[in-house]
């Protein structure tokens, strides 16, 4: 029989202390404190906010659902290419947004060349699913 055997962790009130500091700042969730920390428990910081004082009504800092990368690894990824492939790869961009106008307007007049010959409207009505 395989018995796993739980180790519980005891953390310092300094080490707590500086790890709900760096959680306030902003930079980090409290998830990812807890990977960079190795630290048990899904609400452990909850708990030592709670157990050190630090009110309910402490602003949370909020993580953008989202995050845009740097700008500088946009532009090193960009000063691989040469000035030449980038006006190549431009260009070609360029031909294919043309091509795809093109085809909208097309649909677009396909769409209503249909709707006069069937008087009927093919537009999707606000009501439905």
């Amino acid at each position: 029989m395989n018995l796993q055997t739980r180790v519980t962790q005891i953390y310092t009130e300094s080490f707590k202390r500086s790890v709900i500091e760096e959680f306030l700042e902003g930079h980090l969730s409290k998830i990812e404190l807890r990977r960079k920390y190795n630290i048990g428990g899904k609400s452990a910081i909850l708990q030592w906010m709670r157990q050190l004082g630090y009110s309910s009504d402490y602003p949370l800092p909020k993580k953008p659902k989202f995050e845009v990368a740097p700008f500088k690894i946009l532009m090193a990824a960009a000063s691989d290419k040469s000035n030449l492939e980038l006006q190549k790869e431009i260009s070609e961009l360029k031909r294919k947004l043309e091509d795809e106008k093109l085809r909208s307007e097309a649909y677009l007049r396909i769409i209503q060349k249909a709707e006069e010959e069937l008087k009927t409207s093919f537009k999707k009505k606000p009501s439905t699913k």
